[in-house]
Parts: C-alpha cells; sequence; structure tokens
C-alpha cells in the first residue's frame, strides 16, 4: 500500500515527537507551558511536585536495579541481557552525551534535555546506515515471547518504513519471521472514525486486535504500554496508531519502572514512578499537544486494556 506524502510527513513529524520534546532546542519552559494534564498545573506555583526519576543505565549499579526487575517480572534472562547489550552500545557510541553517568535523577519541571545535536555526530560517524532502535522496536524486543496474533492477522503497517530500516540494517538479527510478523500488526494502524470521541476510538482499536487474535500471556507481570494517537488526514481518512510505547514492570517497593527508548536517535531511558497517574501525567505530557485540532486525545493501553 502506498501511502501519500502527507501521511509520510504526518508519520516523520511523530517519530520526531519525542526528540522535539526532549531535544536541546526547546525553550526551558517549553514542557510547563502546555495544558497537558490537571497535575502538571501544579507547575506553575512553587514547588515541583516528584514526577519520576529517571536512569539511562550508564552505570553498572543502574543496570543491575533495571535487569533484577525486568527477570523477576518474568522476561528471561536471555532476553534482559541482550538489551542491556543494546542499552551499553549505545551509551558507548553517543559518549554519554546528555545522560545520567549514575543512578537515577528526578524528574524537574522540564522533562531531560538531550543535546541531540551531538548525539547525531557520534552515532552516524559509527553508523552509516544502521539508525538506531526506537520505542517500538525496543519494547517489542522485551516483550515478543508473550504476544500472539492469529494466523490469519492483517494490519497496515505501512508507516512501520522507518523501522524496518532500522531492523535491516541492525548489527544482529533482532527478530525471527513469526516476531516481525507479530511485530508488525501490534504496531499497525487501524482505520477509524472522523470523531474526537476516545471510547469509540478504543472500542474501534480493542476490536481490531480480538479480530487478529492479539493476546498477551499472564506468564509476565511485565506490561506492553502504547500511547495511540489519532490522524486525521480528512473527514473519510483517520487513523489510529502507536506513537510511542514502553515496558511496564513493578518493583519490589510497590513503585513502578517504566523502560523505553524516546527515539531511533535518542537515548534509553528507565523511568520509575510511584503510580500509574504519574506514569500517564508523563506520557500526556510528551504526546497530548493538537490543541484546537479535530483529532481525539491520544489514550493509553496497559496490554490490550486502557490503562487504570
Amino acid at each position: 500500500m502506498k501511502y501519500s506524502i502527507h501521511k509520510i510527513i504526518t508519520f516523520f513529524l511523530i517519530a520526531a515527537l519525542a526528540a522535539i520534546t526532549f531535544g536541546q532546542f526547546i525553550p526551558a519552559q517549553a514542557a510547563t507551558e502546555k495544558k497537558i494534564s490537571v497535575g502538571e498545573k501544579e507547575h506553575f506555583a512553587g514547588k515541583t511536585p516528584y514526577r519520576g526519576s529517571y536512569s539511562n543505565m550508564v552505570d553498572d549499579a543502574s543496570r543491575r536495579e533495571v535487569r533484577k526487575a525486568l527477570i523477576t517480572a518474568g522476561i528471561s534472562k536471555k532476553t534482559v541481557d541482550a538489551w542491556l547489550g543494546d542499552v551499553k552500545n549505545y551509551n558507548k557510541t553517543i559518549g554519554n552525551v546528555s545522560l545520567v553517568k549514575k543512578g537515577f535523577k528526578a524528574f524537574g519541571k522540564n522533562n531531560p534535555q538531550y543535546n541531540e545535536a551531538a548525539i547525531t555526530t557520534r552515532w552516524t560517524k559509527k553508523y552509516n546506515m544502521f539508525i538506531g532502535y526506537n520505542c517500538r522496536i525496543t519494547a517489542y524486543n522485551l516483550m515478543k515471547d508473550f504476544i500472539k496474533v492469529g494466523n490469519n492477522a492483517k494490519g497496515d503497517s505501512s508507516q512501520l518504513f522507518m523501522d524496518r530500516d532500522a531492523l535491516k540494517y541492525s548489527p544482529s538479527v533482532k527478530f525471527t519471521k513469526k516476531q516481525t510478523k507479530t511485530f508488525e500488526n501490534i504496531y499497525s494502524s487501524v482505520k477509524t472514525k472522523d470523531t474526537t470521541n476516545v471510547k469509540k476510538h478504543l472500542s474501534i482499536w480493542q476490536n481490531t486486535w480480538r479480530k487478529n487474535k492479539v493476546s498477551f500471556s499472564k506468564k509476565t507481570k511485565a506490561a506492553l504500554i502504547s500511547v495511540v494517537l489519532h490522524s486525521r488526514f480528512s473527514k473519510t481518512d483517520n487513523e489510529l496508531f502507536v506513537g510511542h510505547t514502553g515496558v511496564l514492570v513493578p518493583l519490589s517497593n510497590k513503585k513502578l519502572l517504566f523502560v523505553e527508548k524516546l527515539s531511533f536517535e535518542l537515548p534509553y531511558q528507565a523511568v520509575k514512578f510511584d503510580n500509574r497517574k504519574q506514569l500517564n501525567n508523563y506520557l500526556m505530557g510528551m504526546y497530548d499537544t493538537e490543541w484546537g485540532q479535530k483529532t481525539a486525545k491520544p489514550f493509553i493501553l496497559e496490554d490490550a486494556m486502557l490503562m487504570n
């Protein structure tokens, strides 16, 4: 299926959204000027409430902590160690530019500011064709043993052209043919109605997954978190797609750990939250950005269900 120039440009803009949110060229006050959620309004007055703390897993101690949490949640040691190898390689390649060098650092009023220009320069010096892994490849890589789709599942994965390019030029083979099919179905776009009714979009998304027999194993405490966005190209051409995704696991102190890759070029993050409300505010703060448009607000899935 061929995509129009309009759609291709739209998907490029969404792919760059995390970079815009986290990039060094955004004014420091930008994140707090957005009307993103009730909780964020507290940022305008006095003391900043705790929004979570993040690590780029540069040091051994933070990697051990994240490794333990993922394995305790049921993800295999082989999968976790291979993924941590990707993290270490990425951090080494960019020379730890802008990264938290040790442990976890609390978010302030704004999200971390990464020096994207310096990161890109160092990355492309080592890799000519390989653009790196993004949020979708990273999340599915950790969750691939726990997600299935039906043999006859069909989806529109044409917007995953950059993901395919990354997998094609990857230094190592990430997925089998069967896993690649599952990956493409999980992250396929879904045709939807021209409405701002989130419940309607959620119903259409879940019905599509049911039709494709998408299932999540109960053998893990890890969950796939998906931020689903609405694109409106015209009254008769509306789509839903996953704009960002990551993996959520419980910690021993009843708090939560969210693992993500911000974009193809931007860093890996492991983020600690006290609860799902903080996770919701964090994700909506990045992706609920289209005010005054004829599009619906994003919604967040935990596996196949709306995140509580």
